[in-house]
């Protein structure tokens, strides 16, 4: 809420206040957008200045700053002004996943950027003033050298700029905002995939944008990462499910959340497996396991209301076209 000093009039409290934004399903994509961009500004400490994850994502509840994070990549983010144009710049990560995403002010991701070097970013480009770099590099969340290394590809990214304003302070109704986003995200809950809710202006669907601004803030377009989101509404037990060869030019993982989408954490450390990283069968297949005996390979505990999303990242033309579907949960196996 606006501040008022201590002799401020009643008249003058009354018109400060209705200088607020109240935010509905018409702004909503910038209200939540300036409000994580102002927050993530923050994080990194200024403007042009990208906030480094150094582990993977924690599974403190308070500390999940947007529901369905994953944990098979470290993130860096910079909040980015671009009035005068500015240049990030990749590092070579080799054959490791790495990827730049832009977002701009109406949480729209007109560019994705995979390979070493500078890229120019403008405003007749991308559209607004200021834009997210978002970069993801690929980890092994369990193993502490593979995230040194990825470490030390996140020191190398760099940033420069002709303009160094800072992202102002967003003057949102707070209580609208987030019941907007209450209400959305009960609209989210009936969505079993996410095409068309990530990406260019011209490229998405404008319901499924909204909602995916409100369930899943600062997600990859379809043809970047695939996913599936499956609620089995199945009590804790014992599931699993056998994935073979699967047309993704990148990787695929799977990632257990509470009924809230985050991660609960359990004594194990284990809230997702993937592609790179997942023990494989003597075929060559991977069985991820959800609930049960933890001895077993590719198991993760699943808490009261667990549902998973499935991340297919690069996916192939057969993906995106419906003709090849990820495997489904073996419901016999419960109990």
């Amino acid at each position: 809420m606006a501040r008022t000093g201590h002799g401020a009039s009643p008249g003058e409290c009354g018109w400060l206040l209705s200088m607020q934004i109240h935010v509905n399903v018409d702004n909503f994509a910038r209200a939540e957008t300036d409000r994580m961009f102002f927050d993530l500004q923050s994080d990194a400490g200024g403007v042009n200045t990208f906030m480094h994850n150094r582990e993977p994502t924690p599974v403190v509840s308070d500390v999940q700053t947007v529901i369905r994070l994953n944990r098979d990549t470290l993130y860096s983010f910079a909040v980015v002004d671009i009035s005068a144009g500015a240049t990030p710049t990749l590092p070579d990560a080799g054959d490791r996943y790495i990827s730049a995403m832009i977002v701009n002010e109406d949480h729209y991701v007109n560019e994705i950027f995979h390979d070493t070097g500078a890229y120019e970013l403008t405003i007749d480009r991308f559209e607004t003033e200021y834009v997210v770099v978002a970069v993801r590099i690929l980890v092994d969340p369990n193993d502490p050298g593979d995230v040194e290394q990825v470490v030390q590809l996140q020191d190398q990214l760099r940033i420069e700029a002709g303009s160094a304003r800072p992202f102002p302070r967003p003057d949102h109704v707070e209580a609208s905002l987030n019941e907007t986003r209450d209400a959305l995200l009960v609209l989210a809950r009936g969505l079993s995939e996410l095409d068309k809710t990530f990406g260019k202006k011209a490229d998405v669907d404008q319901v499924r944008h909204l909602i995916g601004t409100a369930a899943g803030w600062g997600g990859l377009p379809s043809e970047e990462a695939y996913y599936v989101g499956v609620d089995p509404r199945l009590p804790v037990g014992f599931y699993e499910l056998t994935v073979g060869d699967v047309p993704v030019d990148a990787f695929w993982s799977i990632s257990v959340y509470n009924a809230e989408g985050y991660f609960e954490p359990n004594d194990a450390g284990v809230y997702s497996v993937n592609s790179v990283t997942g023990i494989r069968n003597s075929d060559g297949s991977i069985t991820v396991r959800f609930g049960g005996d933890r001895a077993l390979p590719n198991t993760i505990p699943t808490p009261e209301g667990w549902n998973y999303l499935v991340r297919l990242y690069r996916p192939r033309p057969e993906i995106l076209d419906g003709s090849w579907t990820f495997p489904t949960l073996d419901e016999k196996s419960g109990r």
